[in-house]
């Protein structure tokens, strides 16, 4: 069995995940412990069996940050004995006094066993609540059980919101970003340089400085969601306190990027871009692609779906613009039937894989020739040391997002990297550190 497919002997109800699955080395993406670390004078608490305390313990380890992190441990005894609230309320309690700096939020991770066991752990936090009436006390959960019905890490950003209230009145000169692991500024993201021109500032988990700022998000009248994980909390958000949100495209379609910040100017009340920018713009992204193309030629270029959320958007832009993109990394196709169907007829033979299918472990890493690779798992699975390093989209959005995006490539092209080094560091450019 091939361990990639054909994209015109595939149908559009791909996913990759039916059965044993591969677990590769490539670390880059950011988890749970990660995302809830970002949160200043926050506190995570794991309760859970040993072995699912290994992975987030040498998580918070390798990035030195095991001040953020407390574990209580479910054995065996307490399964039989039957006192897992017990264990879950003395335990946090006696964790937060011993903790040397009393935190503003703590979120409680439980995991799977107290499902099993339908623990009223609700009752624990009113309890914990009612104790500690200072500390912001959230119900997190990590539950790979749930992870098709509630997966963990878009649940974890929305309740990691879940301590707003809505405001007497909204402030108008700042907005919210959800869902984002790394910083929307104002170079590579054409909507952030929109709002700062006109005075107003973006807040989001990993550029607030202490709890107070954070929580101050709360009056922001408008969030933006750049990826799928932040539409639960924008959600959320809109049920609980009335907060207008928009949903923008990180692709690369120029119509879309347009009407997107047309659209978000609208939402804050403040002017759009001109026509004469506009068309300013994708001449210079025009530009910029073209450089790019003309330094690579026919040289082979892999997309992999960790580096940018529209895998398929980016295959059929380059195609388009004359770019040989000879394979795309994929567990599952999130984008529409009708881009499918397009890349179906315009490169049939595009090499689609799944990289946790089981017999892409053995799979021939060799190319022949350079090829470059824009993410860490195309990279590894091409074994390419000529590839573009970043994870969901880096911060990039809209015309100035392209444009950095093909420097990027350009850079890739030009300079090798120690690929096996790089891909082995866990949580690519996490900040929380």
């Amino acid at each position: 069995m091939k361990e990639f497919q054909y994209i015109k002997d595939m149908k559009y109800e791909y996913n990759a995940d039916d059965g044993l699955a591969y677990a590769s080395p490539v670390r880059g993406v950011w988890n749970i412990v990660h995302i809830g670390t970002l949160v200043p004078g926050g506190h995570q608490i794991y309760v859970c069996p040993t072995s699912c305390l290994r992975g987030v313990v040498l998580t918070t380890a390798e990035m030195g940050r095991m001040d953020k992190l407390s574990t209580i441990t479910v054995g065996e005894d307490n399964i039989i004995e039957g006192n897992m609230e017990e264990q879950l309320l003395h335990g946090t309690e006696r964790i937060i006094e011993e903790l040397p700096e009393r935190p503003k939020m703590i979120m409680v991770f439980i995991s799977c066993i107290h499902h099993f066991l339908a623990v009223n752990y609700q009752r624990i936090y009113k309890i914990l609540r009612e104790e500690y009436p200072d500390i912001d006390f959230i119900d997190a959960y990590m539950d790979p059980i749930m992870r098709r019905t509630a997966p963990v890490v878009p649940v974890l950003w929305r309740q990691m919101t879940r301590p707003f209230k809505r405001p007497e009145s909204w402030k108008k000169d700042q907005v919210n970003y959800l869902g984002n692991c790394f910083t929307y500024g104002a170079e590579y993201c054409d909507l952030t340089a929109l709002l700062n021109k006109n005075g107003i500032k973006t807040l989001e988990a990993n550029n607030v400085s202490s709890y107070e700022e954070y929580i101050s998000m709360q009056e922001s009248e408008v969030n933006f969601v750049f990826h799928n994980t932040g539409e639960k909390a924008a959600r959320d958000l809109e049920i609980r306190n009335k907060t207008k949100w928009l949903r923008m495209h990180p692709g690369y379609d120029y119509d879309v990027l347009e009407e997107d910040l047309c659209k978000a100017a609208e939402l804050v009340g403040i002017e759009p871009p001109s026509k004469e920018w506009f068309e300013n713009e994708r001449a210079l992204t025009d530009e910029a692609v073209a450089k790019t193309k003309e330094l690579l030629g026919d040289t082979a270029v892999a997309i992999d779906y960790t580096a940018v959320d529209y895998p398929l958007e980016l295959t059929e832009f380059m195609l388009e613009r004359g770019f040989n993109v000879e394979s795309v990394f994929l567990d599952a196709i999130t984008e529409s039937e009708e881009r499918f169907e397009k890349l179906k007829v315009k490169k049939p033979d595009l090499k689609v894989y799944g990289t946790i299918g089981w017999n892409i472990r053995q799979m021939d890493r060799s190319h022949e020739g350079k090829i470059v690779c824009v993410g860490q798992k195309s990279a590894y699975f091409m074994n390419s040391d000529n590839f573009v390093n970043v994870i969901e989209n880096a911060g990039m959005c809209g015309f100035s997002g392209i444009r950095h995006l093909m420097e990027l490539i350009r850079e890739a092209y030009s300079e090798e990297k120690p690929m096996r080094e790089i891909v082995s560091i866990k949580g690519w450019g996490c900040s929380c550190v």
